[in-house]
C-alpha cells in the first residue's frame, strides 16, 4: 500500500484531536520522519500544505501550527496566549521545526497561512520584482 504526503497529513491530525496529552513536537518530528522515509520527494513546506488542508477542512477545531527554524525560537504556548488575549478563542497551537526556514516563523490559524518569514519576504520582493512595469 503506498502512503501517501496526504494521508500523513491526515493522520497527524487524527492523532493530535484523539491524543490532546501527546507532544505536537513529538507528532510533527514522528510525521516528518515517516514523510521522508515514504515520500523522499516531498518538501516540508509542501507537507505544511497538506496539513494546512486538512486542519481546514475540520472547520471546527481551532488549531493552528506554528513553523520555526529552530528549537530555540518562540514557543506555540506564547504565540497560542497572545492569539487567545486578541481574538478571546482558545487556539490549540502546535509547533514544528523547520531548518529550511532562514528566520522569523509561518503561522498556520483558522485557514490562514501567515508567513513571517524572511524567506517568504524575500519570495515576495522577488516576485514584486520580476512584475511587468506599467
Amino acid at each position: 500500500m503506498k502512503i501517501r504526503p496526504k494521508d500523513i497529513a491526515r493522520s497527524l491530525v487524527d492523532c493530535m484531536e484523539q491524543n490532546p496529552a501527546m507532544s505536537a513536537d513529538e507528532a510533527c518530528e514522528s510525521a516528518i520522519r515517516l514523510l521522508k522515509s515514504r515520500c523522499p520527494g516531498v518538501t516540508f513546506r509542501q507537507f505544511t500544505k497538506l496539513l494546512e488542508r486538512e486542519l481546514k477542512k475540520r472547520g471546527s477545531i481551532s488549531s493552528g501550527l506554528l513553523v520555526v527554524p529552530t528549537e530555540h525560537s518562540i514557543s506555540a504556548e506564547t504565540v497560542g496566549a497572545l492569539l487567545k488575549e486578541k481574538s478571546g478563542k482558545t487556539v490549540r497551537m502546535e509547533r514544528a521545526t523547520d531548518p529550511e526556514l532562514i528566520g522569523g516563523s509561518v503561522l498556520l490559524v483558522d485557514h490562514r497561512r501567515i508567513d513571517c518569514s524572511i524567506q517568504g519576504a524575500l519570495a515576495n520582493l522577488l516576485k514584486t520584482c520580476l512584475q511587468p512595469l506599467d
